[in-house]
């Protein structure tokens, strides 16, 4: 009989909110907050024509300025996170794990090094933030660190998961961070069109699924997930906020930036990620999506929805978060598992930014304008990165 798996503890750091319950009052606004990167207070993006992003709200009193930001802000999602789940108590033993994820890691400190003519301070590894939080919080399970683009907070709580039902840990800290606002990270999403261009407010540059979206906008942030054997939390009297059920990944083998049309590959990474929660396509309540608004990737995860869930697709209410802050490339689809877990928790959806009725391009269940009412128990998430990735995640509302 497979482990049972339950979400005790969760952390945010994001341009809606410093903490879990901010950065969710912040997605049910359904407004984006994505601003100019200009001078004075951007003065390294002098040279770009409209630079914009959304920047994290972390306060710079709490920021260790001997640490690379993407580390920094993690600490401040895992302690959050390990805090809600019991504190001390929920990361007693020595079978805890702590799984990190990271796109670009150090790039906003290396770049700056490298302007300045100075040598990097340290070594500006990947695995930087996941050593921190596990010093941080004095574990001694398995220590991993995920790199797998922009599918790498998912691909972590994946191995989260994978880690406690065969037994080699009891919970798993899992926490994904990036500071993606750097010019060099910036200039390169330009360089291959990956980046909205549209002659408007930033405000208004990200629109999921609509028919005039042309790019993404970039973001920062951390999150962190609390995992756990559900024995284990009830033994400690926990009560859990949410349940993990299934994951998934597969690779296109196609191209390193392109996908599918017709979304083959996600609809595989979903229906893999529903037969190892066990759960049927008929009772899946609530789909949220990488939904970066892109041309390519929001057509094709639409027609991966219509392919695994039929007509449902349209009826089945979709959320994507990236339209209020921004994509935060690694720490991205994990910032949206926290996200996924406030709706399950607070009955309530947020809408998507931006997109309306009359620019859907879709017929998908996009959540527009207010946020409604929901009392669904099955959701699904999905995510895509560079590199042909495409990975799923199957949540339960807590029992």
């Amino acid at each position: 009989m497979s482990v049972s798996v339950v979400v005790t503890g969760a952390g945010v750091v994001s341009p809606a909110g410093a903490d879990w319950k901010a950065h969710a009052d912040g997605l049910y606004t359904g407004r984006s907050l994505v601003r100019p990167l200009s001078p004075p207070l951007f003065p390294e993006y002098s040279a770009f024509r409209r630079p914009i992003g959304a920047r994290a709200l972390f306060d710079a009193d709490r920021e260790d300025r001997s640490q690379p930001r993407f580390v920094a802000m993690a600490e401040a999602a895992a302690a959050e996170a390990v805090g809600m789940g019991g504190g001390p108590d929920a990361i007693s033993g020595t079978r805890v794990a702590v799984v990190g994820a990271t796109a670009v890691g150090a790039a906003l400190e290396l770049e700056a090094a490298y302007r300045r003519g100075i040598p990097a301070p340290g070594l500006f590894t990947f695995d930087l933030a996941t050593e921190a939080v596990a010093t941080l919080l004095g574990t001694r399970g398995p220590k991993l660190t995920v790199t797998t683009g922009c599918t790498a907070g998912l691909d972590a709580l994946g191995t989260g998961l994978r880690l406690i039902r065969s037994e080699l840990a009891d919970a798993a800290i899992v926490v994904a961070a990036d500071a993606a606002l750097s010019p060099i990270v910036t200039a390169s999403f330009q360089r291959i069109g990956a980046l909205s261009r549209r002659d408007c407010h930033p405000a208004k540059a990200s629109t999921p699924f609509a028919a005039d979206r042309d790019g993404f906008t970039l973001g920062e942030g951390a999150a962190a997930i609390l995992l756990e054997r559900a024995d284990r939390a009830a033994a400690r009297g926990v009560r859990p906020i949410a349940r993990l059920l299934g994951w998934a990944s597969v690779s296109s083998a196609l191209h390193m930036t392109a996908l599918r049309k017709d979304g083959e590959d996600i609809a595989g990474s979903i229906r893999m990620a529903l037969a190892d929660a066990a759960v049927p396509a008929d009772a899946v309540d609530l789909l949220d999506a990488h939904g970066t608004s892109t041309p390519l990737n929001d057509m094709s995860e639409a027609a991966a929805y219509q392919t695994v869930f039929g007509a449902r697709a349209a009826r089945i209410p979709l959320t994507a978060q990236k339209g209020v802050v921004g994509h935060a490339l690694g720490a991205s689809n994990l910032l949206e598992v926290a996200g996924v877990v406030s709706f399950l928790v607070d009955g309530k959806l947020a809408p998507i930014a931006n997109t309306t009725a009359e620019t859907l391009a879709y017929d998908v269940g996009a959540v527009l304008g207010s946020p409604p009412a929901f009392f669904g128990e099955f959701a699904v998430k999905t995510s895509s990165g560079f590199a042909g990735i495409h990975t799923t995640c199957v949540m339960g509302a807590a029992l």
